[in-house]
């Protein structure tokens, strides 16, 4: 991973396997975060100014073959 300078960042994603749930853990989520923290200023803080969660769910079976493997529907 190329290393990049803090002061430069102004926004990190990180894309999870909508296929691995079940090691997505309060753990794990804890050390994604403080590692985004760490890339944006301090661990400790990381001038955090907006979080945005998205969560995604299984295909229906005619969607899952035709080679979907997760579905991001938005309801009103």
């Amino acid at each position: 991973m190329a290393t990049t300078k803090r002061s430069s960042v102004s926004r990190v994603s990180v894309s999870l396997n909508p296929n691995g749930p079940r090691k997505q853990t309060g753990d794990t989520i804890d050390k994604l975060v403080k590692q985004v923290l760490g890339r944006a200023g301090c661990e400790g803080c990381g001038r955090i100014a907006y979080i945005d969660v998205h969560f995604l769910g299984d295909p229906d079976p005619d969607m899952e073959k035709l080679g979907a493997i997760s579905v991001d529907i938005n309801a009103r």
